[in-house]
Parts: structure tokens; C-alpha cells; sequence
């Protein structure tokens, strides 16, 4: 079997629209859970760093150790539900509201 070049491949692609959909979806996904992800879990660790009554250093470490299992579960949520849109904005507003709970606690506001 020969391997098809890539202008029957792309043509391919575009004459079947779902198969694109469905690419780009994925694609968007893997977007919110790596990007959003990583943003989600950075401002989570540094919240809960503020927010933990211990000390500063056992409070980071403990966040740290805890930033793997918030990590994974963000990125498990972009692909556990149905609706991209809900991931996109369920995602953002969690980062949007603790980004502000954060920039009240360390008087930046």
C-alpha cells in the first residue's frame, strides 16, 4: 500500500466536514486541559499557599504535592464533559475568580 501525499490527504479531510469537526474539537480540548490547566493549578497552588494555616515553607510544599493530583483532574474534566463550550467556560471563570480572590488576600487591587 502506497502512502497518499499530503494534498490528497488534506482534500480527503476537507471533503468529509465531521471528521474536521471532530479534530478540532479534540484539539480545543487539548488546548483548555494543558493551557487552562497549567493556569488553573498555578493560581490554586499560590491561593492555597496564602490561604493554609502553616507554615510558609511546609504550606508551599504541601501545595506543591497537592498541584499534580489538581493538575490531572483539570485535565481529566476537559475530556470528561460533553460540551466544549462548559469546559471553556467552566475552566476560565474558576481562573478569572481565583485570580481576584488572590489579588484581594495579597492587597494588589
Amino acid at each position: 500500500m502506497q502512502a497518499q501525499p499530503l494534498s490528497a490527504q488534506l482534500s480527503q479531510l476537507f471533503k468529509e466536514p465531521s471528521k474536521l469537526k471532530y479534530r478540532f474539537s479534540v484539539f480545543m480540548r487539548f488546548l483548555i486541559a494543558i493551557v487552562g490547566g497549567y493556569c488553573f493549578t498555578a493560581i490554586t497552588t499560590a491561593l492555597l499557599s496564602l490561604v493554609l494555616p502553616l507554615a510558609k515553607q511546609d504550606a508551599v510544599l504541601l501545595c506543591v504535592s497537592v498541584s499534580i493530583l489538581i493538575y490531572s483532574i483539570v485535565f481529566i474534566l476537559a475530556f470528561t464533559v460533553r460540551s466544549l463550550k462548559t469546559v471553556w467556560i467552566s475552566i476560565l471563570l474558576a481562573i478569572v475568580t481565583q485570580l481576584l480572590l488572590l489579588a484581594m488576600l495579597k492587597d494588589w487591587v
